[in-house]
């Protein structure tokens, strides 16, 4: 086989059989825990776009492309900001040569490309049409002499480049109807060619065509040299591989086509395209020469084969012999074809698909070779390795090239090439930012970038900046969540950690590269932080502080709002203690005691029976206290000595005094957050609630969570709730706010399945039950900001990180 491209003008390919054909990149779509009838509805649009086609020829590719790791680490820096600057280059060049050195300069990438033959058949037949043909074929007649004659430049007509452009605009609005696709550019096509001919080590994304046009008056050239250049290489062929010498490398590729399908494909269930990217620890590429037959010549076909099949059968019958069991079987095969055919009046495509093994010796080719044959053996896809065919089907992969034999073409129909998942892939996570972890099932690299939300990203379906961390203990829900704040703070953010659990009171020892810029606020029983978290000290504005002073009162008496005799009496003490000079919740006692209605001195009794326990003095100031909690740093942490929490299962009946308080405590530092979002809405902030589900069940909670996650939209902050269960993020609301979505292992089916409901998934389909239930320490389910499904290995990468989150308590060593 020759070269096939005469010429390259953006993504059209100009054969030399006179055959022009526009390439577009199939832009992928997320396949994983997609459900049976989301999956459905990707076929059926994947069998209108092959269906449309009545005529011609369509070339799809599935190239394994490199991207530089070193490339993304580098623009991730292009995202950090603030007084950490130089502690988060550090970060990332540490782990850049961390990653690099684990897995290699670059990671595969899997691309589909796809191009459609265009026709010019719907062409007016007139004398000026036939005029133009013409001189069409006159002028390319003396084009092709002087290239003989010359020999250094091609050149291509502008009135036939506009003509086949115009054509190929109105292919891409047919296709962009039910797909993402781009247009391939030159640098596109001469990465691929480069590619198949052994180069590698150069990512997509930096790779650059030196091909030069030089515009004529009514044509354009280009040297011929520039066409071929990407194909430079010695190939030698052998009889089952071909040997690919580059200057500074060689590399081995084997060719395997599909000799016989010896049992159906099941859809949903065997896309070949989806799973073969998860199967291989090694890229390996794939080509499909799609010719399509008409309905009308697909019948006349079948009616002749069906003829010669009853041929044999009557001959066998004639003769008194049995029919052979593989004759009837083809003739039932023809016959519900036929029926097939005639009902939907349907093309039928002659299919000839290729698979490229390569390696860089001959040992690992073979061994890559056999788990390649295994993998299509299980999909019972028999395939075979031509002897001495190795160079023509290397050529099949080549931008508009033709179908190479005969021996091997399966005649299957759209429905066929819809259910093989061409495009599908998994991919989660941004293309740059906060390495965060790899995915599970393809080992590629997680970025996230926590402040994107809000930007309204292109085909983003949130723009929600709160996230959810769930799981049960030990998952390392708290660990991932440490480190996702950790890395937004050094990337110039800013983070308030409510600690009910004081585990984090040692970073500033454990993390010396950021110590100055953490603090750990401490609120013990110390008489130097009384009152510190009264609402009319903790909150600066008044109206503020008396909203709040009436949450905390009512959750700790159990006083409604619906209550008409205490609650006006409750109110009017609160409101009269917020327009004095001097405030506190002590004040609000002695306002009531002030009070001659008898209910009051009650009230006061009750709310006074809460002032003695060993933190409570913590909520009660008399209204002289100055002191007040700054947040002046980029990582700040609330932590309150002694809190008690009820259990999760624990109804709000039955909470304990101790319980109580700790409770209220919560919702005042988390009303405090409120005022914590709204600073600088240049600057990323982080609210995180560890051990959120304490407030998350009670109405004052859940009202307060809704504040928090709505002003934080606004202000440029996200809210993380770090929490057990879904089930505990009960308003609808709520969970509607919430963009990007871990949650680590469960073994409750129950929760198992409120969470993938939770994540939009199937939540009865077993295989999703299974793998969330089979999750490992660190792994995680992971929702991004544009739905994407997927399982993740959060991967801390330094050592002194793992060690500073790790919120397991230390084994005892043996003495």
């Amino acid at each position: 086989m020759g070269y096939p491209i005469k010429y390259i003008e953006n993504n059209l390919v100009f054969n030399h059989d006179g055959e022009t054909f526009a390439y577009y990149e199939l832009l992928p779509y997320n396949y994983s825990f997609l459900s049976e009838d989301e999956k459905i509805q990707v076929h059926d649009h994947f069998r209108q776009l092959i269906a449309q086609n009545q005529d011609g020829k369509i070339h799809a590719l599935q190239i394994s492309t490199e991207s530089s790791i070193r490339t993304v680490q580098e623009r991730s820096k292009e995202q950090v900001t603030g007084r950490l600057q130089e502690v988060a280059y550090e970060r990332i060049d540490d782990q850049t040569e961390a990653l690099v050195s684990m897995i290699g300069e670059h990671q595969v990438d899997y691309r589909f490309f796809i191009g459609f033959k265009l026709l010019l058949n719907e062409e007016e037949v007139s004398i000026k049409s036939m005029g133009k043909s013409v001189t069409s074929s006159l002028s390319s007649f003396i084009r092709e002499v002087n290239h003989h004659v010359m020999g250094d430049f091609v050149s291509m007509p502008h009135a036939e480049i506009e003509r086949f452009l115009k054509m190929e605009s109105l292919l891409q609005n047919k296709i962009a109807k039910r797909f993402k696709v781009r247009p391939l550019t030159k640098d596109d096509m001469g990465y691929l060619i480069e590619h198949l001919h052994g180069q590698s080590g150069i990512a997509f994304e930096d790779y650059n065509y030196e091909l030069a046009y030089e515009k004529g008056e009514k044509e354009t050239y280009i040297k011929q040299f520039d066409l071929i250049k990407p194909t430079r290489c010695l190939i030698t062929e052998s009889q089952r591989y071909i040997k690919l010498e580059q200057e500074e490398q060689t590399t081995y590729a084997a060719y395997f086509t599909i000799n016989s399908i010896v049992g159906d494909l099941e859809f949903p269930s065997d896309e070949i395209f989806y799973y073969q990217q998860q199967q291989f620890d090694f890229p390996i590429d794939t080509s499909m020469q799609v010719e399509i037959v008409t309905n009308k010549k697909a019948l006349a076909t079948i009616r002749n084969k069906k003829k010669e099949l009853q041929d044999l059968d009557n001959h066998a019958a004639e003769s008194d012999n049995e029919t052979g069991s593989n004759v009837l079987e083809a003739l039932d095969q023809v016959s519900e074809l036929e029926d097939v055919l005639d009902q939907s009046k349907e093309s039928m495509y002659k299919l000839s698909y290729v698979i490229r093994v390569s390696a860089s010796n001959v040992d690992e080719l073979k061994q890559r070779c056999n788990e390649v044959k295994d993998f299509y053996d299980d999909l019972n896809v028999k395939l075979v390795r031509p002897f001495g065919d190795m160079l023509g089907l290397h050529g099949e992969f080549i931008p508009a090239s033709k179908r190479y034999m005969n021996d091997y073409i399966q005649y299957v129909t759209s429905d066929f090439l819809a259910g093989l998942g061409f495009g599908a892939t998994q991919m989660l996570g941004e293309t740059e930012g906060i390495y965060f972890g790899y995915n599970l099932d393809t080992g590629r690299n997680v970025y996230l970038n926590p402040s994107l939300a809000s930007q309204g990203v292109k085909g983003s379906v949130t723009n929600a900046l709160a996230s959810a961390f769930l799981g049960s203990l030990g998952g390392g829900k708290s660990f991932s969540n440490n480190l996702l704040v950790y890395y937004a703070v050094i990337y110039g953010g800013q983070a308030l950690i409510v600690d009910p659990k004081s585990e984090r009171g040692n970073w500033k020892e454990t993390l010396p590269d950021i110590g100055e810029e953490i603090n750990i606020v401490n609120l013990t029983s110390e008489e130097a932080n009384k009152g510190l978290l009264d609402p009319y000290v903790i909150m600066k504005n008044k109206k503020d502080s008396e909203s709040l002073a009436i949450d905390i009162l009512t959750f700790l008496t159990g006083i409604s709002s619906r209550d008409g005799e205490k609650f006006p009496v409750l109110r009017k003490a609160i409101r009269a203690v917020g327009q004095q000079e001097e405030r506190g919740l002590l004040l609000v006692i002695q306002e009531l005691r002030s009070d001659p209605n008898p209910l009051a001195a009650t009230i006061a009794d009750h709310i006074e029976s809460f002032t003695d326990y060993d933190f409570a003095h913590l909520l009660f100031s008399d209204g002289t206290v100055q002191n007040s909690i700054s947040l002046e740093k980029q990582l700040n942490i609330i932590q309150v000595a002694d809190l008690v929490l009820p259990d999760a299962e624990t109804s709000f009946e039955e909470y304990t005094t101790m319980e109580l308080l700790s409770v209220a405590m919560m919702i005042i530092i988390s009303t405090f957050a409120l005022d914590f979002i709204h600073s600088d809405r240049s600057i990323f902030k982080i609210v995180d609630l560890d051990e959120a589900w304490a407030f998350l069940q009670i109405a004052q909670g859940k009202t307060l969570s809704n504040k928090l996650v709505r002003a934080g939209r606004a202000m440029n902050a996200g809210v993380y709730f770090v929490t057990q269960n879904s089930s505990d993020l009960t308003d609808e609301k709520l969970k509607n706010n919430i963009g990007v979505k871990f949650a680590f292992r469960s073994r409750d089916m129950t929760e198992i399945k409120k969470t993938l409901q939770f994540f939009g998934v199937d939540s009865e389909d077993e295989e999703n039950q299974r793998r969330l239930r089979e999750l490992e320490n660190g792994q995680c389910l992971m929702q991004d900001l544009y739905g994407r499904v997927g399982i993740i290995q959060v991967h801390p990468v330094f050592e002194d990180l793992f060690e500073a989150f790790d919120t397991r308590p230390p084994v005892a060593e043996r003495q």
